[in-house]
């Protein structure tokens, strides 16, 4: 039969204070990491915050839109603003893509919530994203172009109507 020894030595008491220690230790690095995460989080975001506001092709091509500038029609790809359009329309993309994802939140949303709208409203901007979409299934690509956008807007934004112009 096992006898316990009803006695503490000096090294049982050492091992003692080394676990409490070693369990501190570890709740402050966890500490660390989410404040490392936290700070990583808000220079990724104010990076898109930047580049939504901040990048002169992709607010330029955002005030077409808002202005009722952007005309998709035959004349389009003689235009030259194909490639400014797909670029704003990849940069919002990304964002819905990223909320989708769960790495940006409701509230982050809301920041670029006025872009959105105005963009997803915009009937010209409709009319290109069936023209491309028509475009993918002609050649027979699986992906759908802007899915994140397309999905975003239809599930969030389907009935909003975009606050007065800033």
């Amino acid at each position: 039969m096992f006898q316990f020894q009803n006695t503490i030595s000096i090294s049982d008491i050492l091992n003692l204070i080394f676990l409490g220690l070693a369990i501190i230790g570890i709740f402050l690095t966890r500490h660390q990491i989410k404040q490392g995460y936290d700070v990583q989080k808000a220079s990724f975001f104010k990076d898109l915050f930047q580049t939504m506001y901040g990048d002169p092709e992709i607010r330029n091509t955002f005030y077409l839109i808002e202005h009722g500038k952007f005309v998709f029609n035959d004349n389009f790809y003689e235009s030259g603003s194909e490639q400014s359009i797909d670029r704003l329309l990849c940069f919002v993309d990304l964002i819905c893509g990223l909320y989708i994802g769960k790495m940006l939140t409701k509230q982050e949303m809301l920041y670029f919530e006025f872009e959105l709208i105005t963009i997803h409203n915009d009937p010209n901007v409709q009319a290109y994203l069936e023209h491309i979409r028509g475009l993918y299934q002609e050649r027979k690509f699986v992906t759908t172009p802007f899915a994140s956008f397309v999905s975003y807007g239809q599930q969030e934004l389907a009935d909003k109507v975009p606050p007065a112009s800033r």
